[in-house]
């Protein structure tokens, strides 16, 4: 009530002290006192309420009646023409209360709708700056509207995925009442909850609802607009990606065949070539011994360029499943080294192994996959008798496992994409055998554990490539006392 009254008396008590200035101090007559509360009206008009603007109005109407137009100190007129004074004064100072509260209206609305586009352009902004995929526009959507129109829940039900995205899973509003947007096209509003349809032209994306301050009608109209511009984009964006996913796929499988048949026609090429040879029988005891191992290592050459297609077939498409357990780095080394078999007699391979190294948490079989291919692909770009050095240490809480060799190095370009899909670098066409398959899959391997794999390397000095997967978390042990 006082707050109420607070205005007013403000407004009042101004017109009274603008009188008793222009009577007191300026001396001045009826005109110059009425111009000057005309202008105290006019303040009034601008920055207070309509209601404070009147009062404004009437309050001067009396002080110049009682102060300025005889007889003076009295509320009463003797000459018709003070009434006409007064009657035009107080009209014109209405008028322009009037017009006052008019102009502030159509700036107060002004305002407040260059608040509401900012928003609007704000969650457009945001949209365009994501990355494009449905579900990140969706959790952004969501997000963003919370945010901006500091709204206390929201959610977003969109028809082509059928997924409802919530800001808070527990709140109050029912998928029904997102379908139901959806499905009849008409904004609704039940308490402080209010639900709109997602439609652009003809064609509906789904149901938006808040909870929160009622919005007004064209920021509601703009806000849904908004939103089905944002999951259009979206559903656009996502077609792309799956039109390009299948179409590098396909090119993916036309290299990959084009790679492994030319590196099947030399295994097979020998394998035909020994078994006419033993067919033939022509061939002394010795000749035998040395047809039948080359048969057994193009057959294993060919099985091993087989399980890198099927190995690197099943990461691009995402279907391996980590057995992770804590994996000792000196048990995978070993693996690794083993699975080469004669291969590695070419060189020495030296193993360097920090004392009190924590377990990797890995997939034994992977990883040891992956040092066998960093491994190989030392003994492949080493000269002969030329040592390589495999490594393990602790670094900052991580296991880390280097294969160093003394070749003839990468340049910075071959650096940069030697980890790249059936990449091979600039002496891979000299008599290096090979699919370019190999450190592409080290790389997958060691991403899909949370780790990566780098290479260091200069040229006439040799190349190091460094693994670093997350450590296995220590096991507390404990003890009952007796």
């Amino acid at each position: 009530m006082r707050k109420a009254l607070f205005g007013p008396f403000v407004a009042a008590a101004s017109s009274v002290v603008i009188s008793l200035l222009c009577f007191y101090l300026l001396h001045s007559n009826a005109t110059i006192a009425a111009l000057f509360l005309l202008l105290g009206v006019l303040v009034a008009g601008t920055y207070a309420t309509r209601a404070e603007a009147i009062v404004a109005s009437i309050a001067s109407t009396l002080c110049l009646d009682y102060l300025f137009i005889p007889p003076i100190w009295r509320i009463s007129i003797s000459d018709p023409q003070g009434w006409l004074v007064l009657a035009i004064f107080l009209t014109v100072s209405l008028i322009a209360t009037n017009l006052s509260a008019r102009l502030r209206r159509q700036r107060d609305q002004l305002a407040v709708r260059q608040s509401e586009s900012e928003k609007l352009h704000a969650l457009n902004r945001a949209i365009l700056l994501s990355d494009g995929g449905a579900q990140d526009v969706q959790r952004i959507l969501v997000n963003k509207c919370i945010e901006l129109f500091s709204l206390e829940e929201a959610a977003l039900f969109e028809c082509a995925s059928g997924e409802v995205y919530r800001s808070n899973q527990n709140g109050v509003i029912n998928e029904a009442d997102l379908r139901k947007a959806a499905t009849y096209g008409s904004i609704e509003t039940a308490g402080r909850m209010t639900s709109i349809p997602i439609t652009l032209g003809n064609k509906i994306y789904g149901g938006f609802a808040f909870v929160g301050e009622p919005l007004s009608m064209g920021l509601v109209q703009g806000l849904g607009n908004t939103i089905a511009l944002g999951l259009a984009q979206a559903q656009t964006q996502h077609a792309a990606n799956r039109a390009e996913a299948v179409r590098r796929s396909e090119e993916l499988k036309s290299v990959m065949i084009d790679a492994l048949a030319h590196e099947l026609k030399t295994p097979l090429t020998a394998i035909e070539a020994a078994a006419d040879m033993l067919h033939s029988g022509r061939v002394s005891a010795e000749q035998r011994a040395d047809l039948i191992d080359i048969v057994q290592q193009e057959t294993e050459r060919l099985r091993r360029l087989m399980g890198e297609a099927i190995h690197l077939a099943r990461i691009e498409a995402k279907r391996f499943k980590l057995e992770l357990q804590p994996a000792a780095a000196d048990t995978l080394i070993s693996r690794a080294i083993a699975s080469l078999g004669q291969r590695t007699a070419s060189h020495p391979i030296r193993v360097e192994i920090e004392g009190n190294m924590p377990t990797a948490l890995a997939d034994p079989e992977l990883i040891a996959e992956l040092i066998k291919q960093l491994l190989d692909n030392a003994l492949k770009y080493s000269p002969a008798g030329k040592p390589i050095v495999i490594s393990a240490e602790e670094d900052n809480g991580l296991v880390t496992i280097a294969v160093r060799d003394e070749g003839q190095g990468l340049t910075e370009l071959e650096q940069s994409r030697i980890f790249d899909k059936f990449y091979r670098g600039r002496r891979d066409h000299a008599g290096v055998q090979g699919t370019g398959m190999g450190l592409s899959i080290a790389r997958e391997i060691a991403e899909a554990h949370g780790g990566t794999v780098l290479v260091e390397s200069q040229l006439g000095h040799g190349s190091r490539f460094t693994v670093t997967l997350p450590a296995a978390p220590a096991l507390v042990e404990s003890s009952t006392p007796q």
